[in-house]
């Protein structure tokens, strides 16, 4: 499939009859992505899926490149009020930097692992259209920014002597695990199949204490695992 790096087009609905079908079509497209091979999910699919006839689709998004660019964006911004509320749930419970790193490392994997099935499509899919992968990678320095703000108001804990940094390099270590689990499953780099739970412990884990352990700590003084935000 050729796509171009141009942003999507799409005409928004005004009609209450319009947004209906406009929102049967968005959400058969996210079932269908989630479930079917891509090459499977047609507009004729789509169509007969959603009730909505192949022109009417056609009439809104143009084309299926602009259509998967408008799922892709609903799911940017449905992920990133997932991450918000979570981050405004756990606030109260934000009391230390060992709770703040517990709490942003189970949101940072906790909210791609609640839509892993759809945001696999769309990793995939950003390798080779550059409108989804910035729009992914924005959304993904969104959540960042979220992390270091939360850990760094505990600054005086840390025992980096460059703390931003580190605090930078946690975030990219449990993002990039999430990420490749969702792209390619549980047991892809490693023959010890880690479920999500225990994967979620063990980052949080690390990431306590790479940023609380002084460098000079002799080894074996393990800080106290985070509690684990739920």
């Amino acid at each position: 499939m050729s796509m171009s790096d141009t942003e999507p087009v799409v005409r928004p609905p005004r009609q209450r009859r319009s947004r209906e079908s406009y929102e049967r079509v968005m959400a058969s497209a996210r079932e269908l992505l989630s479930t079917s091979p891509l090459d499977g999910v047609t507009i004729q699919a789509l169509a007969d899926h959603s009730e909505v006839s192949v022109g009417a689709i056609y009439e809104r998004f143009i084309s299926k490149e602009t259509l998967l660019r408008a799922v892709h964006a609903d799911l940017m911004e449905r992920m990133a009020a997932d991450e918000e509320a979570a981050w405004h749930e756990a606030a109260p419970r934000l009391s230390s930097a060992q709770a703040a790193i517990g709490a942003g490392v189970t949101i940072v994997v906790g909210v791609p692992r609640a839509h892993q099935a759809l945001l696999r499509v769309f990793m995939h899919l950003g390798a080779v259209d550059e409108a989804i992968a910035a729009r992914g990678s924005q959304t993904s320095r969104e959540g960042a920014r979220r992390f270091r703000t939360a850990v760094l108001a505990h600054r005086g804990e840390l025992r980096h002597d460059q703390p931003e940094r580190a605090v930078d390099v946690a975030f990219r270590m449990v993002y990039s695990t999430c990420a490749r689990r969702v792209m390619y499953g549980v047991g892809f780099e490693s023959d010890s199949e880690l479920g999500w739970e225990e994967m979620t412990d063990e980052l949080a884990r690390a990431c306590t204490a790479y940023l609380l352990t002084d460098a000079h700590q002799t080894a074996g003084a393990d800080p106290a695992p985070p509690p684990r935000e739920r």
